[in-house]
């Protein structure tokens, strides 16, 4: 028999057990849908793990064997029909997306977005019965988002004032991260197939497609920059570094491994570029902070301490635990270090795509985020650096849409889901890699 032939078969069925995962995957989308025009949002967190079983089993795939480009168009396909379907969905797990659309409105009508709540009169002549009530907290607060997430707010509602067209603009943004990623990913060394651990993810499918939250923005500058810095792009860098942050900060959190020692390219091109992308909006002066200045952390539970999950444990079990801005403040520092122990790591030119992770790993740890698409940003990186433990807490993330976890009355257990499986898989990881390999006794 042709050993080639013996050899395709292991390949071809693992192909097939690929198409297959993309088929289950689809076919859950419909009725995790149905689940939220029922307004059922433990049916809908049970078809999204469901969905992450398969995305899992997926993952799994992708990183044991070698695919090629029939692979590559079962992933696309995939993901492009699990986004058609959930593009339809209600306004029901994140009343965001109004608020994207009005800041755009209000924009549009020449007003600072950063000076008027959404009920102040000066704003009656704007509101209507399609978008106007779905925004949150319309009535004491100002729009919580950075500059460039305001401009692209703007662009996206010359186009069309609707949910809709806010929610193609992410997953324009979406395609932008698959493309730099898959060009990253041949950086490495790494097969194309991998993109679908970004791609397959139910987290960018229900929360950039289903509800247009702007995170998808963010992780696309995110990988852009790290695209720029693999191919010595520093400036342009800088640049989609400071454009991401100003999205969502998170995005920050991969500089250190990005920035390579007295390198002032990337710095100055940041301060530059945030700069530029403030000026518009400083006829507020220091209100251009908007309500992520003042209100939200309280509203967080972080003033206070029990928004933190480390916190909430320490005190759920009787140990002495620190006030919200103690831990923050601690926080803060472990957080430096991290990033400074990486930033001035010994060899600064080798980019591990894995340096990406403790920085990330901490943050989440340590903010522990209320939101299941705050953890999306992991995705591109665990694309370069697969690891259980984080790809995990990105799937169990659903579990913050289950009652009364939602309203933020039962975080603790949610963080116990989230932290605590992922602390489990990381002890079974670390015992499996560090067994030594048995040794046969000479005869």
């Amino acid at each position: 028999m042709d050993t080639g032939t013996v050899q395709a078969k292991p390949e071809r069925a693992a192909l097939l057990a690929l198409a297959a995962a993309g088929f289950v995957l689809v076919a859950l989308a419909p009725l995790g849908l149905y689940f939220l025009f029922q307004t059922s949002f433990e049916g809908f967190v049970a078809v999204a793990l469901a969905q992450g079983a398969v995305y899992a089993f997926a993952v799994w795939l992708v990183v044991s064997h070698r695919f090629g480009r029939a692979a590559l168009a079962v992933i696309f396909v995939a993901a492009v029909l699990t986004r058609a379907v959930a593009l339809p969905a209600p306004v029901l797990l994140s009343t965001d997306v109004a608020r994207y659309v009005w800041d755009g409105r209000v924009q549009a009508a020449g007003t600072n977005p950063y000076r008027y709540v959404p009920a102040d009169p000066q704003l009656s002549p704007l509101r209507d019965a399609a978008i106007y009530p779905h925004i949150n907290r319309a009535d004491y607060a100002v729009t919580i988002y950075p500059p460039v997430a305001e401009m692209i707010f703007f662009l996206a509602t010359r186009v069309s004032e609707s949910f809709t067209m806010m929610r193609l603009t992410m997953i324009g943004f979406e395609a932008v991260t698959v493309l730099a990623l898959m060009a990253l990913l041949e950086h490495d060394g790494r097969p194309a197939a991998r993109v679908l651990i970004y791609a397959w993810h139910p987290l960018p499918i229900w929360e950039f497609a289903g509800t247009g939250h702007v995170d998808a923005a963010g992780i696309a500058l995110m990988t852009l920059a790290m695209l720029a810095a693999v191919r010595e792009r520093r400036v342009l860098g800088g640049i989609a570094l400071a454009a991401g942050t100003l999205i969502k900060p998170f995005v920050l959190l991969v500089a250190p491994p990005l920035w390579r020692r007295w390198d002032w390219r990337v710095p100055v091109a940041f301060v530059i570029t945030a700069i530029v992308c403030y000026l518009p909006y400083l006829s507020v002066g220091s209100g251009v902070l908007g309500y992520l200045g003042g209100g939200y952390q309280d509203e967080q539970g972080y003033l206070d301490g029990k928004g933190f999950f480390l916190v909430a444990l320490l005190r759920r079990v009787g140990l002495p635990a620190p006030g919200g801005l103690a831990f923050a403040i601690f926080a803060c520092v472990v957080l430096v270090a991290v990033a400074l122990a990486i930033a001035f790591r010994p060899k600064p030119r080798d980019t591990d795509p894995a340096l990406f992770l403790p920085l990330a790993a901490a943050a989440l740890l340590l903010i522990s985020p209320h939101y299941a698409w705050y953890f999306a940003f992991l995705l591109p990186l665990l694309a370069r650096a697969p690891y259980a433990p984080l790809i995990y807490v990105t799937l169990a993330a659903f579990v913050l849409y289950l009652p009364p976890i939602k309203d933020f009355d039962d975080f603790l257990t949610a963080g116990l889901w989230l932290y605590g499986g992922a602390a489990l898989l990381a002890l079974a990881d670390f015992v499996v890699r560090s067994r030594p390999l048995p040794i046969r006794r000479p005869a």
